[in-house]
């Protein structure tokens, strides 16, 4: 894949596809390492081991969530290719059309399905072992945006997540063979002759800065919780406030809207094109739920306790 972005290339069509798939796995390991690192230091396991068998199943349950949410918001596309395959009577596709819905490496994941997923993990692994939850959920909690930043930068690099129209000078343009530029063909929006996509914003990236900010934050918070939880619930709130941001700018097709609010004067003091909603997006909507659960908490912390061993993540 070749992105221009203010004149920077990137080259080479497989590079794009085979970089997110390598991304998305050094962002998964170094956030299992840096797990693993705080609750050795922190007193939640003897050794980072139990936490390096909690990443395996973090990383079943989190693929099978990320999978299923995407399913649930986009079930009938798979349907009509596996109806398309036995209408045409294309023997040798019908068991690739119909079982498409499984090909994960295809692409088709969402974050917070991923992240519903994965907390399923990390509750049953933490209640088999006997592990403390609040120490543990702390140190993944701090490990996320570092992991999801690598992941972000894989989107970009494969331009899937992809943002809406940008003024002129401010916006990426995805090549051919790209998620960006495979989508708009596919709705009509470009052309088979197109090279290049109109200018779209790098959702991908902003959200990129904005995960590294958060881990700043956290890392912050960290060294100044006096309760086990509160870098938890640093991360949803930070995270549900990015990712709602982020959202406004988004332009890929096959997000789906619970209600869909326009918003012309935001539009236009962003400097955005009206054809995609503001709001809700299914996205945003998790996002809301994560800052209620994250407003729950924050008011079970504040009741005085000290804080018992394992202490604060570091």
């Amino acid at each position: 894949m070749r992105v221009e972005l203010v004149g920077l290339e990137l080259a080479g069509r497989h590079v794009g596809i085979h970089t997110y798939g390598a991304l998305i796995a050094i962002g998964f390991l170094l956030g299992c390492w840096v797990a693993a690192r705080g609750a050795r230091r922190n007193g939640a396991t003897a050794d980072g081991e139990p936490i390096l068998d909690l990443c395996f199943w973090i990383l079943v349950g989190s693929l099978l969530g990320a999978r299923v949410l995407y399913l649930a918001t986009t079930p009938t596309s798979y349907l009509g290719r596996c109806q398309q395959a036995f209408a045409a009577g294309r023997a040798g596709t019908i068991f690739g059309e119909c079982t498409a819905a499984l090909q994960v490496w295809e692409g088709g994941l969402v974050f917070y399905g991923g992240l519903a997923g994965g907390a399923a993990a990390v509750a049953w692994f933490v209640a088999r072992r006997g592990l403390p939850f609040l120490p543990v959920a702390d140190c993944l909690a701090l490990a996320m945006p570092i992991g999801h930043f690598f992941g972000r930068i894989g989107c970009f690099a494969a331009g899937c997540c992809f943002g809406r129209v940008a003024p002129a000078g401010l916006g990426v343009r995805f090549p051919a063979g790209s998620v960006a530029h495979d989508l708009g063909r596919e709705a009509g929006l470009l052309a088979d002759t197109d090279a290049l996509t109109p200018p779209l914003h790098a959702t991908q990236l902003y959200e990129a800065a904005g995960l590294a900010l958060l881990a700043g934050v956290l890392i912050w918070v960290r060294r100044r919780q006096r309760r086990h939880g509160t870098v938890l619930l640093a991360y949803l709130a930070g995270y549900a406030l990015v990712r709602t941001g982020v959202e406004v700018f988004r332009g890929d097709l096959a997000r789906r809207y619970l209600i869909e609010v326009d918003t012309p004067a935001l539009d236009r003091a962003l400097g955005l094109s009206d054809t995609v909603p503001s709001f809700l997006s299914t996205s945003q909507a998790i996002s809301l739920v994560a800052a209620a659960g994250a407003l729950g908490l924050g008011v079970l912390l504040r009741k005085p306790r000290e804080v018992d061993a394992p202490g604060p993540c570091s």
